[in-house]
């Protein structure tokens, strides 16, 4: 069966008056660009006026930066320790793997990136 009067409101224990009903807050349609701070919908992946574009995560350029200087980082310092051997490779591979973990946890959230059209 369903429930037509509206919810029972909470008593005060010291007063025994009434609470008040607390309200949901007002959600506002438009917001601002981070980019260029024009008008825009709270739900727009991309600005109107500027066209920068919402993006998670990292591009394909900072993972192939990170990447790339973990692969060549880490056989560098293991160098200094250790002469070349099989171990370089397998440092090498760890430096990969590395670098690609620290650009996805360096640009782990959303951010508004500026479309060059």
């Amino acid at each position: 069966m369903v429930r037509l009067s509206p919810p029972p409101r909470q008593r005060s224990v010291l007063t025994g008056n009434y609470l008040p009903v607390p309200r949901p807050p007002a959600q506002e349609t438009i917001v601002l660009c981070p980019v260029c701070h024009g008008k825009m919908q709270r739900t727009d992946e991309e600005c109107p006026s500027c066209h920068a574009e919402r993006h998670f995560g990292p591009t394909r350029r900072e993972t192939l930066i990170s990447a790339l200087t973990g692969v060549v980082g880490a056989p560098a310092l293991s160098l200094l320790i250790i002469s070349p051997s099989f171990w370089t490779a397998i440092v090498a591979a760890a430096g990969l793997a590395g670098g690609f973990f620290v650009a996805h946890s360096r640009h782990a959230g959303d951010r508004w990136l500026r479309n060059p059209r």
